[in-house]
């Protein structure tokens, strides 16, 4: 028993296990999917699963349709003629605000914005802002703040199902 409750906690840490993701959330309403991750920088991170229709569909409006519904959820943004800046998220009692302003310091206090096409495909720096993103079926956008790093990995599902069946049967074993 105790090298399957060994090699449940290898395949666990080995698919993500440091990733400190809160909660998870499914917000919109359409025919396609996409997720965004929130990542703060106390190592809180948040799922949104954001369901859409049309083709036209941004990464800024995913965000708008979280913020619309759900209680706790905020965004304090400026738009100019280059797009949406956004510089803070709430997300219940996770807060962060930046504006870039150190970043001559060295200090990254703003919200990098990261792209993926699909859960299986790496994170990417996103080159275009999050209101000119146009997001597909499945598609996945981050967001991390004070971290050039990408988002956090998130535990596998089937990880996490496997190590709560180690646990069950050494329980039961005792």
């Amino acid at each position: 028993m105790n090298k399957f409750f060994t090699a449940c906690s290898a395949l666990l840490c080995a698919t993500g296990a440091q990733a400190a993701i809160i909660d998870t959330y499914q917000v919109g309403t359409g025919l396609n999917t996409s997720t965004v991750q929130v990542d703060f920088q106390n190592g809180n991170g948040y799922l949104f699963e954001v369901a859409w229709q049309g083709s036209g569909t941004t990464g800024w409006d995913l965000m708008v349709t979280i913020a619309d519904e759900i209680d706790g959820f905020d965004l304090d943004f400026s738009t100019s003629e280059w797009g949406v800046f956004l510089m803070g998220i709430t997300a219940f009692d996770d807060n962060d605000w930046g504006t870039g302003a150190g970043w001559q310091d060295g200090i990254e206090d703003y919200w990098h914005y990261w792209t993926s096409d699909s859960m299986g495909d790496p994170w990417v720096s996103s080159m275009v802002g999050v209101d000119s993103r146009l997001v597909s079926d499945g598609s996945m956008d981050g967001w991390v703040f004070m971290s050039p790093d990408a988002p956090q990995l998130v535990p596998a599902p089937g990880a996490i199902a496997l190590l709560a069946i180690g646990f069950a049967a050494r329980r039961r074993r005792r």
